[in-house]
């Protein structure tokens, strides 16, 4: 089977396209090097230069050498998804764009069409590494509360050991549960929307790990997106946890906080 090419330019993408077809385009000005494109098997987009053979030698043109019929002809739908990974544009620069796998579902929770990031394909993170960040995070979290809950603890036992009631010890255990949830609530909180607008843009486990959240554009979040997304994040747990798998199928890798928030997480 032949094998199949997209080409992405000004930011849209058309294909797929056999190779033959691809010269044919690339002869008669309709295909040019500035502009990439991408197969199967490929990591990621490739300028049209680097194809070796696409481009005929200036010995090697002629008029002839390509059919207007051909190119008359419009561009074949895709008859299978498109490759993972922003849009290119021209001069390489990368659309970010929600529209396949669950995207639908979720048009509503997001800007389908954000701006251009940056001069260059931007690297969005992997789902591996955002785990490993969370568990990072997770520990961090734990040593940081650890300390205050366990003041509470101390104070609340030996408060129901002079009590030498019952019916009090079991209040203070009570009592204790509920501090220790409302302590993991608030250093949580001081811990993600700090740091996630921060200038590191990220958690220490994200700094470790290299990654860092951005805005749909690129840029550094602000505190009020930030204890958006920290808030979001329950709604990710609550959906049983498939809020969090949705980077596995959507094209940008956004969690559902993420794509609540209008939020992207990058590597640096």
């Amino acid at each position: 089977m032949a094998e199949e090419w997209y080409v992405g330019s000004n930011g849209q993408q058309s294909g797929p396209f056999t190779l033959q077809h691809l010269k044919q385009m690339a002869a008669s000005g309709q295909l040019s090097k500035a502009d990439l494109l991408w197969r199967e098997g490929l990591a990621n987009w490739v300028p049209c230069a680097s194809v070796e053979g696409l481009f005929p030698a200036a010995s090697d043109f002629s008029p002839t050498s390509f059919s207007p019929a051909l190119s008359a002809r419009p561009a074949p739908r895709p008859t299978r998804p498109p490759p993972r990974g922003p849009v290119p544009s021209e001069g390489g620069r990368v659309v970010s764009e929600v529209t396949v796998g669950l995207d639908p579902l979720l048009a509503g929770l997001t800007t389908p069409n954000p701006a251009t990031i940056g001069a260059a394909p931007v690297q969005l993170a992997e789902f591996l590494p955002r785990v490993g960040a969370a568990l990072l995070d997770a520990l961090f979290l734990g040593l940081i509360g650890c300390i205050p809950n366990v003041l509470v603890v101390v104070m609340l036992t030996m408060a129901s050991a002079k009590a030498n009631n019952p019916e009090d010890t079991q209040a203070a255990g009570i009592l204790a549960s509920v501090c220790m949830n409302i302590i993991g609530f608030v250093v949580a909180a001081i811990y993600y929307v700090t740091l996630d607008a921060s200038a590191k843009q990220g958690t220490w486990g994200k700094q470790i790990v290299g990654l860092k959240v951005t805005d749909l554009e690129g840029r550094r979040i602000g505190v009020g997106r930030a204890i958006g997304r920290f808030f979001a994040r329950y709604l990710s747990v609550c959906t049983c946890g498939i809020g969090l798998l949705l980077p596995l199928f959507t094209r940008n890798r956004q969690t559902l906080h993420d794509l609540i928030c209008g939020c992207l997480v990058l590597n640096k």
